[in-house]
């Protein structure tokens, strides 16, 4: 008999006390403390990538930004550092464990949690966003560029 896989939970931080999870990864760059949560921050972009975004594209058109986003992040996945914490987070729920990811977005578009989510997904690991107290997959917008994504193994 197969133990049952646990799930990811993405959801934005002003949530994380409605997630049912048995552990809640906070990926940012800060580390500003959040009770119950696990500060990761190599899952987070990074310093150099959030300073972009905030002081080029924050509050502009993301269409014309966030394909350089998705690749720049997509790179800094590819760091070794970033591939021993999303192995940890495969093994987590391989194990059973429900985890969920939370940031600083309020909303999943453009969010570097929703690109987290998009690589588990190829490893066959369910992933829902948490909106309004409902699990939904979050819609991937008609201007979603896949980038090559590293691999776990």
């Amino acid at each position: 008999m197969t133990e049952k896989k646990g799930r990811i939970i993405t959801a934005s931080i002003s949530s994380i006390k409605n997630l049912n999870c048995n552990e809640i990864w906070q990926i940012t760059r800060s580390g500003k403390e959040i009770p119950g949560a696990i500060w990761v921050p190599h899952l987070a972009p990074s310093s150099g990538l959030f300073k972009q975004y905030l002081n080029e594209w924050k509050g502009t058109n993301p269409e014309l930004w966030w394909p350089q986003y998705v690749e720049r992040f997509t790179e800094e996945l590819n760091r070794k550092e970033a591939l021993n914490t999303l192995r940890a987070l495969w093994k987590a729920i391989q194990s059973g464990k429900n985890i969920g990811l939370v940031c600083f977005c309020k909303s999943p578009d453009y969010c570097h949690r929703t690109l987290v989510g998009e690589f588990m997904k190829k490893y066959n690991i369910e992933v829902t966003e948490y909106i309004d107290e409902n699990l939904i997959s979050p819609p991937l917008d008609e201007n979603y560029i896949q980038y090559e994504q590293p691999n776990l193994f």
